[in-house]
């Protein structure tokens, strides 16, 4: 109870902790009295953004990865983040594992088998492409290499840079409004300081929530498939109790312990897994998968990202690509406070060759053999993929190209094991971020946030993801998160903007 009482004093943010805190439980409240007409809501709302601002979402995404060539070619891509004689506090392999296991999460490990069967079977009208054919597979890897390759990983890039160089070369106050410094000055950036780390703050517990919550269900599934005696009602809550309490235990013990380490282990498990695959899988289709995505990719790069012709305002352009653009960035702020804080001692180019290039790599690398074994199932028996993607759901796409490798009963638990670590990863680094943004007063030199805020927020995001799982489902929450990708498109076109200003006059800004 005192240390309770000590936490409920500064040095929190009041300003900044309160109002996403009661806002998310009035949000979770709502949805438990009337599920329906919150969902309802939260997707009207979500549709007309998505209708109003599909162009600038795609149009910025773009900026981003052309800002992120540019940078890296720039007088700025010199630059040490935080000086001169700054030594990184990560060795290359520590530090890549922390950013790939932090931004990736569980969404790979469904996605990268879902989505390319989603485009298979269905593909976009614009593309004339008759269903379950050659030409709809090739399309679908350049899709979804375009959705999990140097796109999204310039959504984080962008403002994991701009807060890195703000907080440790201009010595700028931790917090999401110090990157836009060279566009709206020292003097206004108090005003909007308060008010973007609330929102944003306040669109990652949401997402965090519904992340975890569909996290459980799926860890859940796998383990009643593989034990089929296990009660479900008894491993809800067992599941969401060992998941909160790890990635608290692990964010508790400190980035340069419990999040490091955990981050190799899963990195490596990554690895050991996807060439395991490689292996006893259909290499061949897997080979050809990443031949035909990057064709495919550098084909419709351009149409696809700027929206043109019949791709604009098309619905499959609305559900996969705006509406992929608005889920990464609304998580991309805070993200971007954690991935900016380890930066430390890094130069710009290399920054942006562990954050956006190796990653993006590993991402298409995954997406060619998860997705390219997929397709190979998929041709050979178009009816069965299809009514288990229209039946059971995307999560079981998975599972039955496991069947189809074989080796059923070492994958499935190797999967779940995957998807705890993933998730865990991935929330115990943004609870620090959570943390770190919450506190009054943090210092940088001391590197952990407080263990206190730590627990409070691991805590209120784990009780949510149980109680909406329990009682009302995870979709009206999780279109809640998404909310904040439009504040977000906004904060992140600006970091865009400040970063083409110091691009090619670094020292203006930054202590070298």
């Amino acid at each position: 109870m005192k240390k309770l009482t000590t936490f409920l004093q500064p040095p929190i943010r009041k300003n900044v902790f309160w109002p996403p805190f009661l806002l998310i439980l009035a949000a979770v409240g709502t949805s438990l009295i009337n599920a329906d007409f919150f969902e309802s809501s939260m997707e009207g709302i979500n549709n007309f953004i998505l209708d109003h601002f599909s162009l600038l979402f795609s149009y910025s995404s773009f900026a981003m990865v052309i800002t992120c060539a540019l940078v890296g070619f720039s007088p700025l891509g010199k630059v040490r983040i935080g000086g001169k004689t700054a030594k990184p506090k990560f060795n290359r392999i520590s530090w890549f594992s922390i950013v790939l296991c932090t931004t990736v999460a569980v969404g790979i490990l469904f996605w990268g088998s879902a989505e390319p069967l989603f485009h298979y079977l269905y593909p976009p009208s614009f593309t004339s492409n008759p269903s379950g054919s050659e030409a709809a597979a090739q399309f679908s890897m350049g899709a979804i290499f375009l959705h999990w390759g140097l796109t999204p990983y310039a959504i984080y890039a962008i403002p994991s840079l701009g807060i890195a160089l703000a907080i440790y070369n201009t010595k700028l106050t931790f917090s999401l409004s110090s990157p836009l410094a060279p566009l709206i000055g020292k003097k206004h950036r108090p005003v909007l300081a308060a008010l973007i780390d609330m929102i944003c703050l306040f669109a990652l517990v949401a997402g965090m929530s519904a992340s975890l919550g569909a996290g459980i269900l799926s860890i859940s599934g796998g383990l009643s498939d593989q034990w089929p005696h296990l009660n479900r009602t008894f491993l809800l809550p067992v599941v969401t109790l060992v998941i909160i309490c790890t990635f608290i235990l692990s964010a508790a013990s400190g980035i340069e312990r419990g999040i490091k380490n955990l981050s190799q282990l899963n990195f490596f498990f990554f690895v050991l897994f996807s060439i395991f695959i490689l292996c006893i899988g259909p290499t061949s289709a897997m080979v050809d998968a990443a031949y035909w995505g990057i064709k495919s990719y550098l084909k419709e790069v351009l149409p696809l990202s700027l929206q043109w012709g019949d791709v604009r305002n098309s619905d499959w352009s609305q559900s996969w690509s705006v509406f992929n653009w608005a889920n990464w960035m609304a998580w991309a702020p805070i993200t971007a406070l954690f991935l900016g804080k380890i930066a430390y001692g890094r130069t710009v180019r290399e920054f942006l060759l562990f954050n956006w290039l190796l990653p993006a790599a590993f991402c298409l690398c995954w997406m060619s053999i998860f997705g390219g074994s997929t397709l190979h199932y998929a041709a050979q028996d178009t009816t069965l993929f299809k009514n288990l993607l229209e039946t059971i759901g995307p999560e079981s796409i998975i599972y039955q190209v496991f069947g189809e490798i074989g080796f059923t009963n070492l994958l499935r638990p190797a999967f779940v094991t995957a998807m705890f670590i993933s998730y865990v990863t991935a929330a115990d680094s943004s609870t620090e971020a959570m943390a770190s943004l919450s506190m009054k007063k943090f210092s940088l030199e001391r590197f952990d946030s407080d263990t206190n805020l730590k627990v409070i927020w691991g805590t209120l995001v784990g009780l949510l993801a149980w109680i909406m799982i329990t009682f009302t489902g995870i979709d009206g929450i999780k279109m809640l998160s998404n909310l904040g990708g439009l504040p977000a498109l906004l904060l992140l076109s600006g970091i865009t903007i400040s970063l083409n200003f110091l691009m090619w006059n670094p020292t203006k800004y930054l202590h070298r």
